[in-house]
């Protein structure tokens, strides 16, 4: 089953509600469980994000693409960290999540994997 996460904050809302039945805790105690939940959030929004777009949207360009994307969102973090404006509600963790989910879409490219299909009947969770 795909989850359908329209954004970042809802990937890691999931990923934390997810989590804490998993755990039975209220809230991450150390880096390793703090790191897990945004994994899996990165992996829903990822997941959901490759379902709804496709492939073609990265295979067209390739890395170049994903440069160009990558750069937009660090044009972003530069006028949100370095010149102070606020980003409304595309804040910052909105954009580091974009910035790792390009990042994690061209590493799996570079690998030729980026071409697999996304299995609707697995739970990406």
């Amino acid at each position: 089953m795909i989850v359908d996460c329209k954004d970042f904050p809802t990937a890691l809302k999931i990923a934390e509600v997810d989590w804490k039945k998993k755990s039975k805790k209220s809230k991450p105690t150390n880096f390793q469980e703090a790191t897990e939940i945004m994994c899996d959030a990165m992996k829903l929004m990822i997941i959901s994000k490759n379902h709804k777009y496709g492939k073609n949207n990265i295979l067209k360009f390739g890395q170049q693409g994903i440069f160009m994307r990558d750069w937009d969102k660090i044009c972003r973090l530069e006028e949100g960290i370095i010149k102070g404006k606020d980003l409304g509600e595309e804040g910052l963790m909105e954009t580091w999540a974009d910035n790792a989910g390009y990042s994690l879409v061209a590493m799996l490219l570079e690998k030729d994997w980026y071409k697999l299909p996304v299995e609707l009947g697995l739970n990406n969770t």
